[in-house]
């Protein structure tokens, strides 16, 4: 029987997903990680917290934002009640506030804007994913083009808690199973009398900002992209007082081309943009500050004279991520350390035959090994397998033909640094007679080859039924999780 939607159903993130995300700084190191084990729902340790791996490809970081913090506890929400869609509206409407308006993102602003809608399974609230983000009537906010449905989003979960009992570096509210029946402040539609409110006036420079296609909704998906922060993450400053790439805020200091920025844009909507695009209206930065239109301003920053914008010296413990890899520019130039790509909303499609140079790439779910939920299930897992690879089958063989027609499909990808010694011995075993099949000889027995560097679930090949590899835009893309 299909359980209901918005069910746990276990969780296929290991302990390489968790150190990437610490490497890429979505984590900071005083904060504690725990994998998940073949429990079906969390199961928390004193003092842990959930958090979701699609999250935080979508804008989460830690320490969460005093935004986002005062939004859970506004709304009643816990982290697995918001699907993976929600982040991306909610990232966009940070970075309007922070890089355009020159304020810090509040909950009263927000409410004039959108609206929580319940979304239920059965005639009840769902566990995971009852609430989502929806416009309100006439809002002047442009449609996020996100993207209709992230499947299986719920199954990237594991744990996180603080290492230091004197600061809270995750900053969730504690861990509660339960759907947000009371549904707390969902209706709320904050509209003061007082025209010179700054909701009101927020409303009407949101409203200018956007005639006449000066700001546009890619501006906004593209705004955090661009300047490498996490909206949601806890920082020393605003978007519109960053500076350049030594900026302290920033989860990296290598600079992304458009192509790259178009790529992790695409990766997590339905924005499609091209290679080649253009800002309608750049965000403003510590060279460029946004005019002083709200008396919040002057508050919130005070002498901005006075600011320091560049650090007086580079730490390279404070410029992680791509950086600490030797290889990072030419990763990065080839898409390897980007963000996974998001889940597309269609279901899965039965496996097909190999794919020539003119053929697109369907889906091809991988097999899987299922959550165990005891002991007794454990052990008959194991014998299964054990049994199962005593008997498994030859690789099948393919021509020189149908070798080749992969390479031209997967054009552009490069083997991981060591896995090319294996091409030679691949190649003389299958029979391949030249340098393109030997290295497609080699990939079709270890196709996570292609995948390699910082992919983000490259090493969950083997571990769950949900990851596939799919394509797009005649490009092959790394494993995504639905």
């Amino acid at each position: 029987m299909a359980l209901p939607s918005g069910s746990w159903e276990g969780s296929f993130i290991t302990n390489e997903d968790i150190a990437r995300l610490v490497r890429l700084r979505r984590i900071p190191p005083q904060v504690i990680t725990r994998a998940p084990g073949t429990e079906v729902e969390p199961q928390l340790e004193p003092g842990e917290r959930v958090v979701f791996g699609a999250h935080f490809d979508r804008g989460l970081g830690l320490p969460a934002s005093p935004f986002f913090r005062h939004f859970l506890d506004f709304f009643g929400l816990q982290l697995h009640h918001l699907p993976a869609n929600a982040f991306v509206t909610l990232r966009c409407y940070v970075a309007f506030m922070e890089g355009y308006a020159g304020l810090w993102p509040d909950v009263e602003f927000w409410s004039r804007l959108f609206y929580l809608k319940a979304q239920t399974a059965d005639g009840h609230l769902r566990v995971c994913g009852a609430a989502s983000i929806y416009s309100c009537m006439s809002t002047p906010f442009p449609r996020i083009p996100t993207v209709d449905s992230v499947k299986k989003w719920q199954m990237s979960f594991f744990y996180v808690k603080s290492a230091n009992s004197g600061f809270d570096w995750v900053n969730l509210p504690e861990y509660n199973p339960e759907p947000p029946t009371a549904q707390q402040h969902w209706g709320t539609n904050y509209k003061p009398a007082d025209p010179e409110a700054e909701v009101n006036l927020l409303w009407c420079y949101l409203r200018d900002c956007f005639a006449n296609d000066r700001l546009c909704a890619a501006d906004l998906l593209c705004c955090y992209a661009s300047r490498r922060v996490l909206p949601l993450q806890a920082r020393a400053h605003k978007i519109c007082h960053m500076s350049g790439r030594l900026d302290l805020t920033r989860m990296s200091k290598l600079e992304l081309n458009k192509a790259q920025i178009a790529k992790r844009v695409n990766s997590v909507s339905q924005a499609k943009l091209p290679d080649n695009w253009n800002w309608g209206m750049e965000p403003y930065s510590g060279n460029d500050l946004p005019p002083l239109t709200f008396a919040r301003q002057q508050v919130e920053d005070g002498d901005l004279a006075h600011k320091d914008w560049t650090p007086d010296h580079v730490d390279p413990a404070d410029q992680a991520g791509d950086d600490e890899n030797p290889d990072a520019a030419d990763q990065a130039a080839q898409g390897h350390d980007d963000p996974p790509p998001s889940p597309q909303p269609h279901e899965e499609e039965p496996e097909a035959d190999v794919p020539t140079s003119s053929a697109p790439i369907r889906p091809v779910p991988l097999a899987a090994r299922a959550p165990v939920t005891s002991a007794a299930s454990a052990s008959a897992t194991c014998a299964a397998s054990a049994s199962a690879s005593k008997g498994r089958k030859r690789p099948t063989e393919r021509t020189t033909a149908q070798l080749e027609g992969r390479h031209q499909v997967f054009q552009g990808c490069r083997l991981r640094p060591g896995l090319w010694s294996g091409v030679a011995a691949s190649a003389a075993k299958e029979g391949a007679d030249s340098a393109t099949s030997a290295t497609l000889a080699h990939a079709n027995r270890r196709p996570a080859a292609f995948y390699g560097g910082g992919a983000f679930f490259s090493c969950t090949f083997a571990r769950c039924s949900r990851l596939r590899l799919s394509e797009r835009a005649g490009s092959p893309r790394r494993s995504t999780f639905y």
